[in-house]
Parts: structure tokens; sequence; C-alpha cells
């Protein structure tokens, strides 16, 4: 039996674990949001029945993802500065994620290594060095960070599930698994992590759990349940199941496609530094290392395990191999490459983490998994001062928002030429054009067809943001496009240009 004084020491120091990855977000409450999360907290402030999916506008992305950005909307005063748009809720809620996140990799590792304190104390600092480190994308509030405590809450309920001797609660906890699967899901849609290390967890220990069907049965339920749920309360704001089909399966498909045909220069470039910031973080390191102690101890194993039986912390390595093969798979399939894309990473690692830990052959290979851990840490320390200190900076984004501001009646529409929602959202007018982000508009409107229909229509934008001295971008129809920008030449004015943008005003009493 444990003791309680040790218990209580655990449960303490894990606190103060999640304190600390929460603590590492308030230098950055009243940083500039970017431009996603400018642009998600646009989508939910509006979202009602419109004339697109969501409101009146338009993006890929599941609506737990929008319900979450109300809720930071509601927990702080959002405003529109010279520096962009602020927002402290936005990055409470990315506190209050990673701060939930630590709790729950403690929670995990003690589960799956429960007889080795050390396994979660690595697995827990892991955790936070990974959450607090700019090098995946901290301080920026996306649905990798806000999935995260539903994959890992559906992980832990994963394992009590499975563990723990047939009855009605049993049940139950499949069911909450269930349910934090496809919560995760709901936030972002390529997570599905809960249902890649359930579905293997089962398969691996069939022979040693009583009626899996049964469990199976209730994590199903769990997850259906959740599905209905979120499917009603978006119908109610106008938002269709077949929309939603749409923006979060069908249309993933298509940008795939059209990412790998005709992406720009600009994607291998994040690519490299997606890489870059993977070895610098330590994380490749960890990854690396706690996978060859995993698969020295499974190799070794083979030899022993019908003398003395398989290590019963062993017996979820491979679940969660196969959730980090299908993380790596979400960061590399994704196709855009950014940073954040990493912060996907953190519960396979955390887990195979305390995995190897518990099993790494030899003192030799504990040594170097905390020295790479430790490493990870003050790699975080070093890139999480030079952040908290460093000074911001007024962009061409922050530019044009602000002439906008200033130059733009309160009726005045702006169409953005591509992406950089945070430039609708900072300058406090509406677009009559519903894709606010550029990837969209190259699957959906490869030909510019809408937007030619918006500028000359009876709803047509005062104002016109464009990239550089033509609307012909990657992915789009050259011939669509330079028909878009003969009309934007005809009917508006180059009134002023920040970096790459060009500041165009309809010519007053112009005809459509």
């Amino acid at each position: 039996m444990r003791d309680p004084a040790g218990r209580d020491w655990a449960t303490a120091g894990l606190l103060v674990a999640a304190l600390l990855a929460i603590a590492a977000w308030l230098p950055f409450l009243d940083r500039p949001l970017t431009s996603d999360e400018s642009g998600f907290l646009l989508l939910a402030r509006q979202w009602h029945p419109g004339s697109s999916l969501y409101g009146d506008y338009w993006v890929d992305r599941p609506p737990l993802l929008l319900w979450l950005f109300s809720l930071a909307d509601h927990l702080g005063h959002t405003r529109a500065t010279t520096l962009g748009v602020i927002s402290p809720g936005v990055k409470v809620v990315g506190a209050a994620a990673s701060g939930a996140a630590v709790a729950l990799t403690g929670v995990l590792t003690s589960l799956i290594a429960p007889h080795a304190s050390r396994s979660r104390h690595l697995a827990v600092a892991l955790a936070v060095a990974l959450l607090s480190s700019p090098l995946l994308g901290m301080p920026e509030t996306d649905g990798e960070l806000l999935a995260l405590p539903f994959v890992l809450l559906g992980m832990v309920c994963s394992v009590l599930a499975l563990r723990r001797p047939y009855e009605h609660p049993t049940v139950v906890v499949a069911a909450a698994a269930g349910a934090s699967a496809m919560a995760a899901a709901l936030v972002k849609q390529n997570v599905v992590d809960v249902f890649v290390f359930a579905g293997v967890a089962v398969v691996v220990l069939r022979g040693r759990v009583e009626r899996p069907g049964a469990r199976v049965a209730g994590f199903a339920v769990g997850a259906l349940a959740v599905l209905g749920t979120a499917l009603a309360g978006a119908w109610i704001r106008g938002t269709s199941a077949t929309g939603l089909w749409d923006a979060i399966v069908v249309f993933r498909l298509e940008a795939s496609a059209a990412i790998g045909s005709s992406a720009s220069p600009a994607t291998t470039e994040r690519l490299t530094r997606l890489v870059e910031a993977f070895v610098a973080s330590g994380a490749a390191a960890v990854l690396v290392l706690a996978a060859g102690a995993v698969l020295a101890h499974l190799l070794g194993s083979r030899r022993t395990e019908r003398a003395e039986g398989t290590h019963p912390t062993a017996l979820f390595a491979y679940p969660v191999a196969a959730l980090v093969g299908w993380e790596l798979f979400g960061v590399m399939v994704g196709g855009s490459y950014w940073m954040h894309y990493l912060v996907g990473l953190v519960p396979g690692l955390v887990a195979l983490v305390a995995i190897a830990a518990d099993i790494a052959v030899g003192r030799t290979s504990q040594r170097v998994l905390r020295l790479v851990v430790a490493y990870t840490a003050a790699a975080t320390v070093a890139v999480w001062a030079h952040h908290a200190t460093a000074t911001v900076t007024v962009s061409p984004d922050d530019q044009v928002m602000g002439y906008l501001r200033e130059h733009a009646r309160a009726t005045d529409g702006v169409v953005v030429g591509f992406g950089h929602p945070d430039i609708v959202a900072g300058s406090g007018l509406a677009s009559p054009y519903e894709q606010l982000w550029s990837l969209p508009v190259r699957v959906r409107d490869p030909q510019v067809v809408e937007l030619r229909h918006v500028m000359a229509g009876p709803a047509a934008p005062r104002w016109v943001v464009a990239a550089g001295t033509s609307l012909d971008t990657w992915g789009l129809d050259a011939a669509g496009a330079t028909d878009a920008q003969h009309y934007l030449q005809e009917h508006y004015v180059d009134r002023v240009e920040y970096g790459d943008w060009h500041v165009w005003q309809r010519r007053e009493g112009g005809t459509r």
C-alpha cells in the first residue's frame, strides 16, 4: 500500500506543476492575438443562423472550438489596439488547457506505470516544458492545445475502463472515455488520438479483460452522445450536419490535394522551421530515446515473458506507439506545417516517456532520458524568457487595421485577399466575403467567382486589402484572378500600402 504522506506530496507536486504551466502564460495575457486566434474569436462572436457555415463566415473547424472561443470572449474584454486584437480571455483559456493537461498527465502516467513514481515525475516535467515552449507555438491558443485536455482525459478513462473489473461503473467510465474522445475531435477534427489509443489497447488486452464488448459499447455510446449533442447545438445556431461534414472531412481531403499540387515556397519554409523547432525543443530527442528504450525492452522481453510474464507497464507500449505514430502523421499530413501542430505530439510523448522510464533497460538509459528531459526544460526556459521580454512591434497587419479604423465608416465592408482574418477582426468591419482564411479560397473559390460576385454585388465592400500588386497567387485560376484584379483596378483606388498590403477604396459613385 502506498504511503498516504507520499501520496499527498505527489498530489501537491502535481498541483505545483500544473500551476507552473498556467503561470507561464501570465506575461502574454495582453499580447495581441495571432491571425487564427482573431479569426476564431470573430466567428464565435457572430455565430448565428446566417448565410454560411458559422453565421456569415466559413472555416474548416468543428463547432466545439468556436464554443470554447465564445467562452474565452466572456472571460476578458476584447479590444482592438495599435498592436492588434487583444483578448486576455483567449489566453486564459489556453493557460487553463495547459494546466489541465499537465494535471491529467500526472493521473495518466500513474495509471500506466503505477509503481514507478519517477515515470510520473519525468512525464509531468516533460509536459510542463513542452506546453510552456514557444517552439511549440505557446502562447497561441489553437485547436491542438484546446483538444489536449480531452485527449488526456479520454486516455485516463480508457485505461481505467480496461483495468477495472467489469461492473456498472466500468461501463460509465468507458462512456466517459468515448465522450472525451469525441470532444477532442470536435475541437480539431484530426485529433482522434483517444480512438486510436483505446482501439489498439482493446486489441492488446482482449484476453485480459472481462466482457470487452460491453466496454466498447459504453465507449461508443459516450462518443455518440457527445456527437449528437454537438450537432443539435450547432443546428440551433444555423450550422447543418452536412455543412460540417463538408467542412471538416471533405474539405480537408480537397485541401491536401491542393497543397500537394500547388503549394507556395512558404510551405517548404514552414516545414523547415517546424523540423528545426522539433529538434531544438528537445522533443525529437525525447521521442528517439524513449522509443528506443521501449523497443529494447520489448525485444528483450520476448525471451523472458513466458517465464516471468509480461511487464504490466509494457502492455500499453503498443497502444502508445500507435498513438505516437498517428500524432506524427497528423503533424505531417496537415500540409501547412505551423509550429503549433507540434502540441499534438504531447499526449504520445508523455505516455511514451512514462513507459520508457519504468521499463528502460539499465541505469544508463534512464539517466540519458532524464538528461534529455532536462535539456527540454532548459531550452523552454531560454526561449520562453526571450519571448516574454521581447518588445511587441507594429506589423503591417496592425497598420492596415489602424488605417481602416481611422478612415472607414461603421457600415463599410472589407475583404482581404487572401487570409489574415485578424485584419477583419481588428478593423471592426464586417466582410461580405465568407472566406476569411486563404486555404478555403484556393479550394472552394479557386476561380474567385464568389469574390467577383461580392465585389460587383449590392453588398460590395468599400475596402479591399490585397497582398502585393495582384490577386493572382498560388492555387488560384490565373484567368479568374486576373479578371478580379482588373475589376479591382477599375472600381477601386489604391490608397495606401503597408509592407506587402495594399489598401484599396471603392471609387465613390462607381458602377458595379
